[in-house]
């Protein structure tokens, strides 16, 4: 296992929730195509676009059943922006493709 997943596991609340830089890019909506993640322009419905603050933020894995804490794990799967500061911590991180991005693979 990646040893920066194993810092990112020892660190407190506080030092986690700081690394955040709330660029909201996590709150907008994914498609997993075939193991790929592809981020689309659709912002979830608790996000404050002025602010690009979750106005449910304590509460919202219970209120949106579908959002994902960020946690080690979900960092590790790939889920975020490769340019995010929890993913940057990651050794050869692959992050999602944004929804204009085509590959010609």
């Amino acid at each position: 296992m990646n040893s920066k997943i194993e810092k990112l596991k020892k660190l407190t609340q506080e030092q986690w929730e700081g690394l955040c830089q709330r660029c909201a890019r996590c709150c907008y909506e994914k498609i997993d195509f075939n193991g790929h993640i592809f981020y689309t322009r659709i912002p979830c419905d608790q996000l404050d676009l002025e602010t690009q603050r979750c106005q449910i933020y304590n509460e919202r894995d219970q209120v949106r059943t579908d959002c994902q804490r960020l946690t080690p794990e979900v960092v590790e799967a790939g889920i975020l922006p490769a340019d995010c500061p929890y993913a940057l911590l990651v050794d050869d991180y692959v992050g999602p493709s944004l929804g204009t991005e085509t590959s010609n693979k």
